[in-house]
């Protein structure tokens, strides 16, 4: 299965709270209308996030985000129906103009892969971390060094991995960013992203404490990422559709 993301920016003149309430329950009753060949739609709402290294004005690239969508499909063959479709092209699509400001969008293909925490639970609160590469570095050394900095991290089950209830690593696939879809010719491109999650109170102590032990881990064995166009987002996470359960599966 493969998930199409978009990082999505309220249109101007709409305030958060009209853009969720639209969002949610106009864009989502659209898209719920006619699924296509979707198999799983959740929109992630935006409450709190942190852009940038302090110091370092590299982080006004990275526009604020009002929520991030997730899309689910079988395979690209699957995904490409439900894009191609006259409902998508005639009525879902449309409709972004409604809510996005679509230059600003940003978005990527991704393989979801679930790695297990010391602390399980079904965390209230779900931190998506977008890193953007060190420049030069090819995207398959970004992703080794990322995933052996964090699983350095979860060794230890008394640091920062003790807060972690859930975790997500979400590798994007090469030429599957949908930008004439959503947009985003204002918009740098990421190479991967991660959700994690966290108990309510607890997640910005949290996620700094993760992103601290990245930087850490970084400097001994070698950066992978920019911090100051690096960024998260703490999010409330609305499934507005899901057809894995049918099949044994299990919510994300």
């Amino acid at each position: 299965m493969i998930k199409l993301v978009a990082a999505v920016r309220r249109r101007p003149g709409m305030t958060h709270a009209e853009y969720v309430d639209y969002v949610r329950d106009v864009h989502g009753g659209i898209a719920l209308a006619n699924t296509l060949t979707l198999r799983k739609y959740v929109q992630n709402h935006v409450f709190d996030s942190a852009y940038g290294a302090n110091g370092d004005t590299g982080y006004q690239v990275t526009l604020p985000r009002d929520s991030v969508t997730e899309l689910y499909f079988d395979n690209p063959d699957t995904m490409a129906q439900t894009f191609n479709a006259p409902y998508t092209r005639d009525v879902v699509g449309p409709d972004g103009v409604n809510f996005s400001d679509l230059p600003t969008s940003l978005s990527l293909l991704v393989e979801e892969h679930s790695t297990d925490v010391p602390q399980p639970g079904p965390g209230a609160v779900k931190v998506l971390y977008f890193l953007k590469a060190t420049e030069g570095l090819e995207p398959e050394a970004f992703r080794q060094r990322w995933q052996q900095a964090h699983a350095e991290v979860l060794a230890d089950a008394s640091g920062p991995a003790h807060y972690l209830r859930g975790y997500e690593w979400n590798p994007a696939l090469p030429g599957g960013s949908m930008a004439e879809y959503f947009g985003g010719s204002e918009s740098p491109a990421y190479e991967a992203y991660a959700a994690l999650w966290f108990d309510d109170g607890e997640a910005v102590e949290g996620i700094r404490a993760y992103e601290e032990a990245l930087v850490k881990q970084a400097e001994k064995d070698g950066a992978f990422h920019q911090p100051s166009q690096s960024f998260f987002l703490l999010t409330r996470e609305v499934v507005i559709f899901d057809d894995t359960l049918a099949e044994g599966g299990t919510a994300a």
